[in-house]
């Protein structure tokens, strides 16, 4: 838990978003945020050292944050007592960590997605094969209101190390590909190599 702690800790200078303001893009777009280091509850799972926090969302959804020695994991409670599967960063870190701050993408007030930053961290030894990059950073794009036989999936991971704009594209994949995804679709993933919406579209047709 150390790691994760250091991580957490480092992570509250580098924060990008912040309070419960709401931020609207578009007639019926917004975005509130929520906090995974405030009003949060965690325990130990029996004989493992693994973490369970608990933490309140938005409009009765609360989020569960699984921590061990190497990272840490999510899933979603719905606001009819529904838990989703656990959704998972990307391998890019030996160790790794959500920010403290998680941000709901709403229509009319009701959330259909979440973005949350996920840090990973190499230590000195491991960066020539991790592309020399300490802490990668990715956005977590969450549908809340998918398909597929499911509700809750992941639909982007965003380099946001590689991409200067990842907030703004992580909104854009979450209000443009999130209500709706079909969850049997493979995560998407924005990097320098795909830096768009309009160019995972153009792909996609293309295909």
């Amino acid at each position: 838990m150390s790691e994760l702690q250091i991580i957490t800790a480092s992570l509250l200078a580098v924060s990008l978003l912040g309070g419960n303001a709401v931020a609207g893009q578009e007639a019926g777009l917004g975005s509130v945020y929520t906090r995974i280091d405030q009003d949060c509850s965690t325990t130990q799972l029996p004989d493992e050292p693994v973490y369970e926090t608990v933490c309140p969302g938005h409009d009765g959804w609360s989020i569960h944050i699984l921590s061990g020695e190497h990272g840490a994991a999510a899933a979603y409670i719905s606001p009819d007592g529904t838990r989703s599967d656990t959704v998972y960063a990307p391998m890019r870190g030996l160790y790794g960590g959500f920010h403290t701050v998680l941000e709901w993408r709403l229509e009319r007030g009701e959330a259909f997605a979440t973005i949350h930053r996920y840090v990973h961290h190499n230590p000195p030894e491991l960066l020539d094969t991790m592309y020399d990059v300490e802490e990668p950073n990715t956005l977590i794009v969450t549908a809340l209101a998918a398909e597929g036989g499911y509700t809750v999936c992941p639909v982007a991971h965003i380099d946001a190390s590689a991409l200067p704009d990842a907030n703004t594209l992580a909104r854009d994949v979450a209000d443009r590909l999130s209500r709706g995804w079909d969850c049997g679709n493979e995560v998407v993933s924005f990097d320098a190599d795909l830096e768009s919406v309009d160019a995972y579209l153009s792909a996609v047709r293309i295909k």
